[in-house]
């Protein structure tokens, strides 16, 4: 985002906006920090600007930069994905798309978070420790996987590096015996980490609405707190025979 100059009037209302603390005073006018800004836009839809004074910059759906606002507005549809949002929207779905089928387990690491934010160095990080325990398995539609520069080593694109966003999903399915393996290369790589942290494991549940003890005994085993998450999505129901 960028303030014109010229027509801000100094009041200042937009600062408190920012989730990035990117905008401050500058000649009794409110500027933008291009390094800080994390292109969310939440300074332009809360309409707090009396004047009209911030816009969205031309360059912001240039690459690489367009990461930034694919990954932090969520109003704006990912170029990858051609969804709004960090991730696919599946996960979010799964009893009714039944993308991890009995059997399987779907896991979701999410870094970052409004006005904390992450670097993708820290993308960088995990998924470089996936690839050298061999469990690197990033979901073809998570937009993270087209980010990768090599499977093998887990590196990413190098003009990515110094890119920030407010948060990204990586998203990975695999059969539901190869999770303390994951759990466990996700553990060891959490202290390197530079943002809050949560960890999704996404699985059927068992008759009578219950999640299966056996995926809870292990998510306990090694060590993580867990609570219960739902989301209902209306208009996904579908009949069935």
């Amino acid at each position: 985002m960028i303030v014109y100059k010229e027509v801000c009037v100094g009041c200042g209302r937009c600062q408190p906006y920012c989730p990035a603390g990117a905008i401050f005073y500058e000649d009794h006018k409110s500027a933008i920090d291009q390094e800080a800004c994390y292109e969310c836009g939440t300074c332009l839809r809360s309409e707090i600007c009396p004047v009209g004074a911030i816009v969205e910059p031309p360059h912001v759906y240039e690459y690489p930069r367009a990461l930034r606002k694919y990954f932090s507005d969520p109003t704006s549809t990912h170029a990858v994905t051609g969804i709004q949002g960090r991730g696919t929207e599946e996960s979010k779905t799964n009893d009714v798309t039944l993308r991890c089928p009995p059997g399987s387990v779907g896991v979701a690491i999410e870094i970052g978070r409004p006005t904390l934010g992450m670097g993708l160095r820290d993308i960088q990080k995990i998924t470089r420790a996936l690839a050298q325990s061999g469990e690197y398995e990033i979901e073809p539609n998570n937009p993270i996987h087209s980010m990768i520069l090599n499977p093998e080593t887990g590196d990413l694109k190098p003009e990515l590096l110094d890119e920030k966003v407010l948060s990204a999903i990586i998203e990975m399915q695999f059969e539901k015996e190869r999770l303390p393996g994951i759990l466990q290369t996700i553990k060891k790589v959490i202290p390197q980490l530079d943002s809050v942290f949560t960890l999704d494991v996404v699985t059927m549940l068992d008759e009578g609405l219950s999640i299966p003890q056996d995926i809870l005994d292990v998510i306990k085993s090694e060590g993580f707190m867990w609570r219960p998450n739902a989301k209902i999505n209306l208009g996904l129901g579908r009949v069935t025979e």
